[in-house]
């Protein structure tokens, strides 16, 4: 009775293993894989087949190792740079910070001036009110300082502590319209209400075109399209110290969005002569993480990123932590520190941290840059002339050795374009894939998406209903071979 039985109840198991066989033949002969159509087909020798097999298995070795190698490229995150040339009917005027490589000038310095700063300034030795290079100093103003009485200054100055050092730095700098003589844009005149105000560790600098809001263009190439300044240098105002610097400006040419940072930036131009400073504009993208490093966005006190910007917030949270309090050239609402903290506390502070790597800032993601080249001429007499017509409030002499004419300008309407570009995208990585797979094993991505629906629809429910059948089968065995011990 038992041997009948299992026969019946494998029978189902049998026929399903062979529609399941039957099925896996079918999908061979319809799928798209080269190689499967020919491993099971029935009219081939074995020894075709198998060849057939081993093909297909090295076709899938050979697919992986691209596979592998595609996705590997793909997370190395890697980039290349693209560089055009781009020409425009206009192009930007950068913003010009012009600063004078003398802080502060001479005759501005009051008694008060000389008792907080003089030390500091190296107008003094060691302390004492003897004039440390009094060969370099008209002979008026050592008789003035040599008949101070510091007695009584230093009695009448009951603010020693409250030095107001914004307001010394902004009246004992140079002055716009001292330092302006001519001014010229596109042609037509421009003057000192052009310029702004900007306080940067050189003293009083002043910037031209410095509205981000509000640019000026130019249409045109060549000198006569670009702005020209007649510059005085104002020898007569240097103060001479052990570590002064020569005569002449210190010029930064930068995108509107930049602080003028001249601490580290810019080129110098010295008096009698005139520069041609020929421009050419570049923009500048760089890729974040992680096929980069930069960084967006706003900072505390600026509204874009930029190096100049982040290095000036960084000094400035040193310097603040530490003193409390902000020196002049530096933004934010923090007060300025007073006449004897800023020269003990907040100086040394930015002097440490100058010196050190606290202040490291990554490239922004976008950047505006002016590279310049400079050829410069000596000045000739009716140059000279005609500067003096207009300002007779200097002779000739004074002219001659403080004019500096600077012409900036740009010497061809294009720009360039330098940007980073994922050197292996997601793009290329599906494309890299699928095309491995058509030429290794003859499949797409539709083959695949039949290969998983004959897996989801047929292979799976077959071996789970292959499974709930053998079971059940089981299940009745052992009853059957229960049964007879109960008699």
């Amino acid at each position: 009775m038992t041997q009948p039985m299992e026969k019946t109840e494998k029978q189902p198991i049998q026929e399903e293993e062979i529609k399941t066989t039957e099925t896996v033949k079918h999908f061979g002969e319809d799928c798209d894989f080269h190689g499967i159509k020919r491993i099971l087909r029935t009219d081939y020798q074995v020894w075709r087949r198998v060849l057939w097999l081993i093909f297909f298995l090295l076709g899938l070795g050979f697919l992986a190792y691209e596979i592998t190698q595609a996705f590997q490229s793909y997370f190395a995150y890697g980039h290349i740079t693209k560089l055009d040339v781009l020409y425009s009917n206009s192009i930007t005027f950068p913003a010009v910070t012009i600063c004078n490589l003398n802080n502060f000038r001479l005759s501005s310095l009051t008694e008060k001036d000389l008792l907080h700063f003089g030390d500091n300034l190296g107008i003094f030795l060691n302390g004492t009110k003897t004039i440390s290079h009094p060969d370099y100093y008209n002979a008026t103003w050592i008789n003035w300082v040599n008949n101070i009485n510091w007695t009584a200054v230093a009695a009448n100055d009951t603010h020693q502590d409250d030095f107001d050092v914004a307001q010394f730095y902004k009246r004992a700098g140079h002055q716009v319209e001292d330092m302006l003589l001519l001014c010229s844009w596109r042609g037509g005149v421009c003057n000192s209400t052009d310029f702004k105000l900007e306080h940067t560790h050189l003293g009083n600098c002043f910037t031209f075109n410095h509205d981000h809001n509000n640019r000026l263009y130019t249409r045109n190439a060549g000198t006569e399209a670009g702005v020209k300044l007649y510059l005085n240098v104002e020898q007569k105002e240097y103060l001479t110290h052990d570590n002064s610097a020569d005569a002449g400006f210190k010029i930064l040419i930068h995108d509107q969005k930049d602080p003028p940072f001249v601490k580290e930036l810019g080129f110098g131009v010295a008096p009698n002569y005139h520069y041609f400073v020929a421009l050419k504009r570049q923009e500048i993208t760089n890729l974040p993480p992680p096929y980069g490093i930069c960084k967006s966005g706003a900072l505390k006190h600026y509204d874009h990123y930029t190096v100049p910007g982040c290095r000036i917030e960084c000094e400035l949270e040193t310097v603040v932590n530490k003193c409390g309090c902000r020196l002049v050239e530096m933004p934010g609402n923090d007060t300025v520190c007073p006449g004897n903290k800023y020269l003990d506390c907040a100086l040394p502070a930015l002097e440490d941290v100058e010196h050190s790597d606290r202040c490291i800032c990554q490239n922004p993601c976008e950047l505006h840059e002016y590279n310049h080249q400079s050829t410069f001429v000596d000045l000739r007499q009716n140059t000279l002339d005609k500067v003096h017509k207009t300002n007779s409030h200097l002779t000739k002499d004074e002219i001659k050795e403080n004019l500096v004419i600077l012409s900036i300008y740009f010497d061809r309407l294009n720009y360039e374009t330098i940007e980073q570009l994922p050197a292996y995208t997601i793009l290329n990585l599906f494309s890299d894939i699928g095309g491995n797979m058509g030429l290794f094993i003859g499949a797409s991505f539709l083959t695949v998406l039949h290969l998983i629906e004959f897996l989801t629809m047929k292979i799976i429910p077959a071996k789970q209903s292959h499974q709930s059948k053998v079971s059940q089968s089981a299940r009745k065995a052992v009853k059957v071979q229960v049964a007879p011990n109960s008699d």
